[in-house]
């Protein structure tokens, strides 16, 4: 394995304005990496935390109103439902895109900071975690709400627990500007404990004004704690990274995800648990038409 020095990595530090304590740690986190991790790869995903590039932006009508998607230069699809009385987003994309989040629902709704507004969290991955502020209610699992509460105690994340893995993770969390959030709005969902012999497990029913969640638990085929929520009423399933969509998926949205893939071989901790889970996702399903919201990519309409 290849060792690094300051000037190997300095234009990481640069790019992403990192302190002399964070440019310390990035150093000493690349020569952890294997050989998978090359100096390029590391540069190639600075390049990708400061693009400023204009989201992609669309919506369709549901029942309860509208149902927003808005796509990043990387990072999770952050979805909107529109209410007559609030607004509920589902996942929130990388913390370095937070601020271009904001502004982009601020362009949307002229009076997004006046509006009653809860957001859901899929999975504590820092690419669908980056907007936590200025919510009544973050809502996730109780595995993802605990590891919020470890981390703002200065433990490692659930991914950061894989030793073979801890490094990407690290030099991610550097580069992307993931901070250990205030947990104060954070709520865990649960009704009913997971059972973890089971791909999908129910959890519970999350009501938030006229909208009614039906939330299972993975057993962790893509990270521990992810959740995929059906709201029945209007038709919708939020399966963050249990389901992601390619074929309508951003250039630049495809070419971080294969960067990823060839670093850590895989984004899922168990692909075998993951195939069984999106299995049971769609056997969940009644018939009838579906549309179906990927953590990655726009939504896809699904007939049963």
């Amino acid at each position: 394995m290849p060792s690094y020095n300051p000037n190997d990595v300095s234009y990481a530090v640069s790019l992403c304005g990192l302190s002399d304590a964070e440019a310390k740690e990035l150093l000493e986190q690349v020569n952890k990496t294997d050989e998978n991790v090359s100096l390029d790869s590391l540069f190639k995903y600075a390049d990708f935390m400061v693009k400023n590039e204009p989201p992609r932006i669309d919506s369709c009508k549901i029942p309860a109103g509208r149902l927003w998607y808005i796509e990043p230069f990387c990072g999770s699809t952050t979805y909107v439902i529109e209410t007559e009385d609030r607004l509920v987003l589902v996942d929130s994309g990388f913390p370095c895109y937070a601020e271009q989040l904001l502004a982009t629902l601020r362009s949307i709704f002229p009076d997004y900071d006046e509006r009653k507004k809860d957001l859901i969290l899929t999975h504590m991955d820092m690419d669908h975690a980056g907007l936590l502020s200025g919510f009544e209610n973050i809502w996730m699992s109780k595995t993802s709400y605990d590891d919020f509460l470890g981390r703002a105690e200065g433990k490692p994340n659930l991914r950061e627990r894989n030793p073979k893995r801890t490094p990407v993770y690290r030099i991610s969390s550097l580069l992307s500007r993931d901070i250990s959030a205030d947990t104060a709005n954070m709520r865990a969902l649960n009704t009913f404990e997971p059972e973890t012999d089971k791909p999908l497990s129910y959890i519970g029913t999350l009501n938030i004004g006229p909208l009614s969640f039906a939330v299972y638990e993975t057993s962790g085929g893509h990270i521990g704690g992810s959740i995929i929520l059906y709201e029945k009423e209007n038709r919708i399933v939020f399966t963050g990274d249990t389901l992601v969509n390619p074929s309508d998926m951003a250039d630049s949205q495809k070419e971080f995800i294969q960067m990823g893939t060839a670093m850590l071989g895989t984004m899922n901790d168990d692909s075998v648990k993951a195939k069984a889970e999106r299995a049971e996702m769609f056997a969940l399903l009644d018939a009838g038409g579906w549309i179906l919201c990927p953590g990655h990519g726009f939504p896809m309409r699904y007939e049963v």
